[in-house]
């Protein structure tokens, strides 16, 4: 097929995967402007009988009809053409420039309560949204959700239309429906691997993704609670309890128990939402009284009793290696309450697997050491020099945020720029220490984070 041009005008580039009598092609468009790519899914039928093709030429066409409505939302692929060439069957779709979940999730490099919302917010935005046709996409993953390129949105592809009438047609053939399976296990909800799909199947599986999102661990990994059958995860995430709530909802055993609709779901969601940003972007001076302010910096360090500003910063760094960008919110939360270095450590340590904890607990060593009289008076002159402007403690100013444009975007790609925007709308009145570690938050790999805040605040 590669070179071949398809109703004159689908030049195939690239074979991107099937079987059976189902398979997908990365196309050009030869009739328009610039030869755009395009994805072309094609049907073969498995019989040429008329009976057989007249069925599956009904159903083709019922498939391209309802991926025609679906193409009406901003973060579903439109369809662009189908057609039959000798008693074959073609759909095409409009390629979507970008990377796909999958791209961002790392083994043991958890996400942010604040980026876990805005997936499950933007995805059952899009589920509603398909719900609402009779739709039920069956197959809900990382590698069929891509951040667009040009906006950093998540769209949802492969709604599996040529699957879908192959499930058909193979009924017809002498196959039950129920036995004919759609998805990808891990993802896969018990109903579903059964043949019997629901709409909340689909909400079954981004609750998957969204646990996924905060343990770093793949599905395949996740425990079981050995009495009730349910996945058990709460443990392995720094997260609130009710986002654990929401999570642990959609991902119920039985379809019963789940939330029944993604509109549920959202409303639960934006409550939560707007309670996660009032914590995580309001800046930290605003709540202090104003004698405390005077005394420190933009970055809320634990009582003097517990641990100076420079071993702060120092095991906020050696946190950073094991728990990724979630280190800097760990470490707050749980200083906040440390009466002592040996508690905050041991504290920190339970967020941690088992051969994790010796390592972390070597690396922190330094903070049971007695300090010396000259760390002691160190330690002292820069709590006195916080009194000063400094870099980190200045406000943001569009000359600031440019920089941080250029920074981020040489680390993560196009995408930067539509995530600092967004962190400036969202902050309001901030430090460039607070603004610079969200948008370090979005930088999978820990030691770029830290070292794209040195070379902002240095």
């Amino acid at each position: 097929m590669l070179g071949q041009l398809l109703d004159g005008r689908y030049q195939v580039l690239q074979i991107l995967g099937g079987g059976g009598f189902g398979q997908a092609y990365l196309a050009q468009d030869t009739h328009r402007p610039g030869f755009p790519k395009c994805v072309v899914k094609h049907l073969k039928p498995v019989t040429r009988s008329p009976e057989f093709l007249e069925t599956a030429r009904r159903l083709f066409t019922s498939e391209a009809e309802t991926l025609e409505q679906l193409g009406n939302h901003d973060q579903i692929p439109r369809l662009l053409a189908y057609f039959e060439d000798n008693e074959e069957f073609f759909l095409v779709q409009e390629f979507i420039e970008g990377h796909t979940l999958k791209a961002e999730l790392f083994p043991n490099q958890p996400w942010t309560e604040d980026q876990v919302i805005q997936l499950l917010q933007q995805v059952l935005g899009i589920l509603q949204f398909i719900h609402s046709h009779n739709v039920i996409h069956r197959d809900i993953k990382p590698d069929n959700i891509i951040r667009r390129q040009q906006d950093g949105k998540l769209v949802l592809i492969d709604f599996g239309a040529v699957k879908q009438v192959q499930t058909q047609l193979l009924t017809l053939l002498g196959g039950t429906g129920a036995t004919i399976i759609i998805g990808t296990p891990g993802y896969m909800s018990t109903e579903q691997g059964q043949g019997r799909p629901r709409p909340n199947s689909d909400i079954y599986s981004l609750g998957i993704i969204g646990i996924q999102s905060l343990t770093g661990l793949h599905p395949i990994n996740f425990e079981e609670d050995p009495d009730t059958g349910e996945i058990s995860w709460q443990h392995q995430a720094n997260v609130s309890s009710e986002l654990v709530s929401v999570l642990s909802k959609m991902v119920l055993h039985h379809f019963k128990q789940r939330y029944q609709s993604a509109a549920e779901v959202l409303q639960v969601l934006k409550h939560l939402d707007t309670k996660v940003r009032t914590q995580s972007l309001q800046p930290i001076s605003s709540t202090q009284p104003p004698q405390a302010s005077s005394q420190q910096n933009s970055i809320e360090y634990p009582p003097a009793s517990a641990l100076s500003p420079e071993n702060y910063s120092r095991l906020e760094t050696v946190l950073l290696e094991f728990v990724g960008p979630v280190a800097s919110r760990l470490l707050k939360q749980i200083a906040a309450s440390a009466s002592n270095c040996e508690e905050l450590i041991s504290q920190l340590s339970l967020h941690l697997r088992g051969n994790q904890q010796v390592d972390f607990k070597k690396k922190t060593m330094f903070l049971l050491e007695k300090p010396t009289l000259l760390q002691e008076v160190t330690a002292q002159s820069e709590i006195k020099s916080n009194n000063l402007p400094s870099q980190e403690s200045q406000l943001i100013n569009d000359s600031f945020v440019h920089q941080c444009e250029r920074e981020l975007a040489d680390l993560i790609g196009p995408i930067a720029k539509f995530l600092v925007q967004k962190a400036v709308k969202s902050s309001g009145q901030i430090s460039r220490g607070e603004f610079v570690k969200i948008l370090a938050s979005q930088i999978p790999e820990p030691e770029k984070a830290l070292q794209f805040q040195h070379r902002l605040l240095s």
